[in-house]
């Protein structure tokens, strides 16, 4: 297997820069997700490790090879699409084995690394089937199938899940880590899904308007956002954001603005006072019917409840904005009633309003 390096990658179409000076160190073994919005430039950068574009700036090494100026067949790698790009006239076994034949390996080989495969995915009943046989869970395994047989030493997944429905998706992420323990490879993941990211990653890369914005943990990424970008696009439901200002008080920090007058932690002396956006997960919410004071305590309005079946998103207006708390399906409130609520101090985050960067 191997480790992946992206050194000062840049990407151009003609005058449109679309990756700007990316560098990342993928390593041995890893399972790294690529994360972000739509056109953001994370597929591009899969691409470019994949020999499907060229770098205009910049170094990819496989290991320790520079691959820059490598055809795709021989970078050892292999690639998931979103499209599972199966010949609807063969086979699945002949499908899983068909690039194996154009590289000249022997029959014996290619079956018995077909069965394998098989085996991994749990497929075997379905090899003579023709891909209109098979349903769309059962063609993205066909199509990773196809991956596993020429024995890569790194995957390369480009949103392989967006054609399933929702119950598929669950399924066939489990299957996907199952397949990164069994096969203990180096894989990339691009995905605009933040579950995906969530559950799969060791690492998750968040990427944003050609630059990558974070790289960590998904525990790391969750719970310490590096800027406003990453703490709203990470986390579901999203993060509130709430404008205001910090101020230092008897030695002490607290947050103002309309309505919102609460203490924050703090204490490092570095915190900027000024402008400031306070951030806070729903989860971190405590909702209180009927506005109950105390210090701290933040009035809102009852919005819309959202019955989920063991939570209750509940819809609010705080400080002149929407705001979503997510709660206990015991609370009781109703639409139009006046909440006190209540936020988590260690769910607090705090971003310069002028940069959206984290207060550290």
């Amino acid at each position: 297997m191997a480790s992946v390096t992206f050194a000062s990658i840049t990407k151009r179409f003609g005058n449109n820069e679309v990756l700007h000076d990316v560098s990342l160190q993928i390593a041995d073994k890893e399972f790294l997700v690529l994360v972000g919005p739509s056109g953001c430039g994370k597929s591009t950068l899969l691409r470019m490790l994949a020999g499907l574009e060229e770098t205009s700036e910049g170094e990819i090494r496989i290991g320790e090879r520079l691959v820059n100026h490598l055809p795709p067949r021989d970078r050892e790698i292999a690639m998931v699409f979103q499209d599972y790009a199966l010949y609807p006239h063969m086979t699945v076994a002949e499908n899983m084995g068909f690039g194996l034949r154009l590289k000249g390996f022997a029959g014996d080989e290619v079956d018995s690394r077909v069965l394998k495969a098989a085996s991994i995915l749990q497929i075997e009943p379905l090899l003579q089937r023709t891909p209109r046989q098979l349903s769309g869970g059962q063609r993205q395994r066909v199509a990773i199938g196809r991956a596993i047989v020429r024995e890569p030493k790194v995957f390369l997944f480009d949103e392989p899940l967006s054609n399933l429905d929702a119950k598929l998706r669950e399924e066939m992420r489990i299957e996907i880590a199952k397949l990164h323990q069994k096969l203990a490879t180096t894989i990339i993941y691009v995905t605009h899904d933040q579950v995906e990211a969530m559950t799969l990653a060791t690492r998750i890369a968040v990427v944003n308007a050609g630059r990558i914005q974070q790289v960590g943990t998904p525990t790391e990424v969750f719970g310490r956002p590096e800027n406003m970008f990453v703490a709203g696009f990470i986390g579901s439901p999203t993060m509130n954001f709430i404008e205001g200002e910090l101020r230092r008080e008897d030695g002490g920090l607290r947050f103002r603005t309309e309505g919102v007058d609460i203490p924050v932690l703090g204490g490092t002396g570095g915190e900027a006072e000024g402008p400031t956006v306070l951030g806070v997960r729903p989860e971190a919410i405590a909702v209180e019917r009927g506005g109950a004071g105390g210090d701290g305590v933040v009035a809102a309005e009852v919005e819309v409840v959202e019955l989920l079946g063991y939570r209750k998103n509940v819809h609010l207006k705080v400080a002149g904005v929407k705001a979503l708390a997510s709660v206990s399906a015991a609370f009781g409130g109703e639409p139009g009633e006046k909440a006190g609520l209540r936020f988590d101090p260690a769910g607090v985050h705090l971003f310069e309003k002028a940069t959206g960067r984290r207060i550290r």
